[in-house]
């Protein structure tokens, strides 16, 4: 399906403008930023420059005829001449005759979004050329100049259909750069993006993995000699393919498809964008909205008001395997625990469709929850729902029978692909689902590229490697032992199968993966932890952002375990979108992540160590702008990972705080001025 009503006038917009060939500035610019135009016909160079002057990119056709961008940021060059272009209908449109620019125009906007803060910011340049190919159609090229990095896209006007037999967006970062991916040793890794966050030197990116030279996106590149980080991502993927990177021995990224011919699209072509996020410091890039910028705005007509969109907290019960799971006495148990803790949802995961009679027995699950102020997602396989006969029958007659039954909202899952016809899906499903006020979090799923703004009620989605992971490793080592099998010295092997999640990857997910979007990482594991500890598995619900949080523990461990008691109250107070977030000082991928984070007028603070040594983190709650402040905390104890210290007292506003995390340990603490 296209992009909704708004993104299809842009795109006639820009055909019509394109068509009629429009040379000249069409929109005024102001003279605090800078816009060169150099050259003609074949030695065209165009540059344009970021409002706060700190990127600079550079459009230009080459010796060949291929047409190349560039990127300095903050006078380092961060993108060396990169190929733009791509394969349709078996003609290259990257050879190029002419570069003409049509617009240019600075872009100044906010609106509100759900994640690391409130409210997105876009200063920005963006501007429209004419391309003029040396064979096939011409077409648009697109770029937006960015304070937080630079992206462009093609857009090719015609009917009927067409082939995109491959693109040439790739990008060139300096060789010197460590470059953090996400690794899975096995065919899953390019289905469900669910790898373990590590890193290598970009020269050696194409050989670190035994799967292969192709990544997943994002790429996350450490600037070499501090110059920052850059992120390698796509934006608004919609009627189209999703990219994956294939790393090349020159350190090139080059971009490919799933489809290994291509794939056929109707109509007018218009790729994603093609996006490199550009950040000073961990705390920019946490804070960098550029793909959320790029998507299109939710469409009004769907979209009207806000507030059935929002999302929430919500126990779930297949984490942990007990006895009662799907059961509907024991459903409704967790309904009960949900409305104690204060959490909004409960999650019905696979099984819930064998209940006899399971459409009543859904409804009458969801007048419980209802009368506890808990609403209900329904799970679903996405190849019982991906099935285009009749304009999506299946999915359609589903999703009425949810609406119908009070359900919230679905959990589809097992897309597993990010082909042309899975993409389609998925926006359908956001659609379908829109049109009935229906929330949705997506599964077994690509990276996100901006879905959640256009289609707000897309509350989270995985395409992450989270706490799944922790149960099914208890449920393989269990299956070892009963086969006889002495699995108590299995060695870890980096983004192997079976084995818990390690520290490292939670302490590097804050800064990868939870840069592009909401991730369902399923939080708060005290009962299958690994090796980390309880302080460490709390502090990670304060640190991975998804408006909807679902919490991977039984509520009854909480209640039942008296250990764990310190710890409910601030699982029943915890946020899931933030007004404001601050990267701490020490901060480093994949070692510590260390976040203030402030919801009204509260301030939380959470760190976990991603190491397995012991670190002294030191904080000033100088942030918060109050002179005094009452800190209530939940810190390691030494050497008991399954114990937390319960802490609280009033410092002073530039007092010095020393925090001691233990090994792969963490730590919470909730500041109100006093």
């Amino acid at each position: 399906m296209a992009e909704w009503c708004a993104g299809r006038r842009e795109a006639d917009a820009l055909k019509l403008e394109i068509g009629k060939l429009t040379v000249g500035w069409v929109a005024s610019f102001a003279l605090g930023w800078a816009l060169f135009l150099v050259g003609a016909a074949l030695a065209e160079e165009r540059r344009l420059t970021s409002p706060d002057g700190s990127v600079q990119a550079r459009l230009s056709v080459d010796a060949s005829g291929q047409l190349v961008y560039a990127v300095a940021f903050r006078g380092m060059n961060v993108i060396s001449d990169s190929p733009v272009g791509m394969t349709l209908d078996g003609v290259d449109l990257g050879r190029v005759r002419t570069l003409t620019a049509l617009r240019v125009s600075e872009v100044h906007e906010s609106y509100p979004v759900r994640g690391a803060h409130a409210e997105a910011k876009l200063d920005a340049l963006r501007a429209l050329y004419h391309v003029q190919p040396q064979s096939g159609p011409s077409y648009g090229l697109q770029t937006l100049v960015a304070n937080e990095g630079f992206a462009w896209r093609i857009i090719v006007p015609g009917e009927g259909p067409r082939r995109v037999n491959a693109e040439t967006a790739c990008w060139r970062l300096p060789p010197a750069s460590r470059v953090w991916f996400a690794e899975r040793l096995s065919e899953w890794k390019l289905k469900t993006y669910a790898g373990e966050w590590l890193s290598t030197t970009l020269s050696r990116l194409h050989e670190a993995s035994p799967q292969g030279p192709v990544q997943a996106m994002p790429l996350v590149a450490e600037l070499p000699q501090g110059g920052g980080y850059a992120v390698v991502a796509e934006a608004a993927l919609y009627g189209y393919s999703g990219l994956r990177l294939l790393a090349e021995p020159d350190g090139s990224l080059r971009g490919c498809f799933t489809e290994k011919d291509g794939f056929e699209v109707t109509d007018q072509v218009r790729t994603p964008w093609r996006v490199v996020l550009l950040a000073p410091t961990l705390d920019a890039l946490v804070n960098n909205d550029l793909v959320s910028h790029l998507a299109p705005p939710p469409d009004p007509a769907l979209f009207e008001t806000a507030d059935w969109v929002q999302g929430g907290r919500s126990v779930w019960s297949w984490w942990q395997g007990q006895d009662d799971y799907l059961t509907v006495v024991g459903e409704k148990r967790m309904i009960d625990r949900a409305s104690e803790l204060k959490f909004e949802f409960t999650t019905l995961d696979e099984g819930w469709e064998a209940w006899t009679n399971a459409w009543d027995v859904l409804k009458e699950v969801c007048e419980y929850g209802r009368s506890n102020n808990v609403r209900v997602f329904v799970w679903k396989h996405a190849k019982e729902l991906n099935l285009p006969e009749r304009d999506f029958a299946a999915l359609r007659v589903f999703l009425d029978k949810v609406r119908a039954s009070g359900a919230a909202g679905v959990k589809v899952d097992f897309m597993n692909s990010e082909s042309f016809a899975t993409v389609a899906f998925d926006e359908r499903v956001l659609r379908e689902a829109a049109l009935r006020r229906l929330l949705v979090n997506f599964h077994g799923c690509q990276k996100p590229s901006g879905e959640s703004r256009t289609y707000p009620n897309e509350v989270t989605r995985e395409g992450v490697r989270g706490l799944e992971l922790n149960r099914i490793t208890e449920g393989y080592l269990k299956q070892l032992r009963a086969k006889g099998v002495d699995a108590s010295a299995r060695p870890y092997t980096p983004g192997g199968e079976n084995q818990n999640l390690p520290a490292s990857h939670n302490a590097a997910l804050p800064f990868t993966r939870c840069v592009l979007g909401p991730a369902d990482y399923t939080p708060l594991a005290f009962s299958r932890p690994g090796d980390t500890t309880w302080a460490h598995q709390l502090a990670m619900a304060y640190l991975v952002t998804s408006p909807l949080l679902v919490m991977a523990e039984n509520p009854d461990r909480l209640f039942d375990e008296p250990r764990l008691g310190k710890l409910i109250p601030f699982v029943r107070e915890l946020p899931v979108t933030w007004d404001e977030t601050r990267v701490l000082e020490g901060s480093l991928i994949g070692e510590l992540a260390a976040f203030a984070r402030r919801k009204g007028n509260v301030w939380h603070v959470a760190m976990v160590n991603g190491s397995g040594g012991l670190k002294l983190v030191s904080f000033s709650p100088r942030f918060t702008g109050w002179k005094r402040a009452r800190v209530s905390q939940l810190a390691d104890v030494s050497g008991k990972k399954a114990e937390v210290a319960f802490a609280t007292r009033v410092v002073k506003g530039d007092e010095t705080l020393i925090v001691t995390l233990e090994p792969c340990g963490g730590f919470v603490a909730r500041l109100e001025r006093e």
